[in-house]
């Protein structure tokens, strides 16, 4: 899949658990609007997508239409968002990067954390 189709996809993705049927609320809508533009401004190559990489990556939660913000008062999970944007790694690409530790190691290092918590 294109890095675009992805992003196209992102956007459906992101409201997977958007129910039709459900009540509609104005500012829900405006919310899903502004999250929607933001994540087709980054397929600009312009200001717009200069802006809208700052919007995903400010920290900023206390501002309503922040991002943080935005994602909390939609219950939608900011990571996953930011993967879809590819302003983040997935985690599954994040644990394929890790080196992987023997069972034995596990345990040792187990063992020895287990020491420390009782002295």
């Amino acid at each position: 899949m294109t890095r675009d189709n992805k992003r196209n996809t992102a956007i459906y993705t992101a409201f997977e658990d958007y129910d039709g049927s459900e009540i509609p609320v104005p500012e829900k809508g405006l919310l899903r609007a502004i999250l929607l533009n933001a994540i087709a401004d980054m397929n600009r190559e312009d200001e717009y997508a200069r802006k809208a990489r700052s919007y995903f990556l400010s920290k900023e939660d206390d501002y309503i239409f922040s991002f943080q913000a935005v994602c909390s008062y939609l219950n939608i999970n900011p990571h996953h968002i930011m993967v879809l944007v590819g302003l983040e790694e997935s985690n599954r690409s994040l644990d394929s990067k890790r080196p992987q530790v023997s069972h034995a190691a596990q345990t040792k290092e187990s063992e020895a954390l287990g020491d420390r918590e009782h002295k």
